[in-house]
């Protein structure tokens, strides 16, 4: 998860985002994460002098993974099809490997959290598309309607997997199939709803 670390304050780092995104932040006790790290109280003090700094640490290296994710769109040295299917794909795969409900919930709770990060000038998602738009390579169409687009296809199966694992009769293994082939899916409708958008008037 961390580089630089020693292997006791990894444990600390994992059993700590373990807890933070079971309970979030105002749910979870030191205690809590030093018994998950198999460590004493006193020795997670030691490391991290409290749950705030420990939060801290968490949230914004989660935050970090999930810049990576959005730098995609920094590279235009290929077709926007090809492009967006590796944007699709990877946030997908990090949305399964990380917890977006303790991303958005600590969020909610603290929208300052965002306020604290960095501030950098990065190409996202809507520049870059408003860039193609204005180069006559793709239609006009509501740039913000497709990026709700992406985000809630991505995202809702994750959400709601108990749901649609009872409605479409899938135990875990069919549903864990079910998503490896899913974010290529959710691509190919996208590129075709690009494709097909009507100019905006």
């Amino acid at each position: 998860m961390v580089a630089n670390v020693n292997d006791t304050e990894k444990k600390i780092l994992d059993a700590a985002k373990k807890i933070f995104e079971l309970s979030g932040y105002n749910g979870a006790r030191m205690q809590h994460i030093a018994d998950e790290a198999g460590i004493s109280k006193a020795s997670l003090h030691y490391y991290f002098r409290s749950k705030e700094n420990l939060f801290e640490r968490i949230f914004h290296e989660t935050m970090e993974e999930f810049m990576k994710v959005l730098s995609t769109w920094e590279d235009d040295t290929y077709k926007w099809e090809l492009k967006l299917r590796e944007f699709v794909v990877e946030f997908f795969n990090f949305l399964r490997t990380n917890s977006l409900l303790f991303i958005l919930r600590e969020l909610n709770r603290n929208p300052d959290l965002m306020n604290d990060r960095p501030k950098k000038k990065k190409i996202g998602f809507m520049s870059y598309f408003k860039n193609l738009q204005e180069k006559g390579l793709i239609q006009n169409f509501d740039l913000s309607l497709m990026y709700v687009f992406l985000h809630s296809l991505c995202s809702y199966p994750l959400i709601n997997k108990i749901i649609f694992k009872r409605i479409l009769m899938m135990d875990d293994a069919r549903f864990d199939s079910f998503l490896e082939e899913y974010p290529n899916h959710v691509a190919d409708f996208l590129i075709l709803f690009i494709k097909q958008s009507k100019t905006k008037k």
